[in-house]
């Protein structure tokens, strides 16, 4: 297996940057300032940008390795 950079030069690791931390800050503050009963479309939101983001990376790392 071959190892995993964790640099900037990586592109895997910009994309998780550009998209992934964003994500997460929306979230703090949409579950700060949104009421409870609308958390769970907060925690949805983040669940589908992880499960693209993650869709993305196997995409990815398939068509690097042909």
């Amino acid at each position: 297996m071959e190892g995993f950079e964790l640099s900037f030069k990586n592109k895997a690791v910009r994309v998780w940057f550009c998209t992934m931390l964003p994500a997460i800050i929306l979230t703090i503050v949409l579950t700060i300032v949104l009421p409870n009963e609308q958390s769970r479309y907060v925690s949805l939101g983040l669940s589908l940008v992880t499960i693209l983001y993650f869709v993305w990376f196997v995409i990815y790392s398939k068509k690097k390795r042909k």
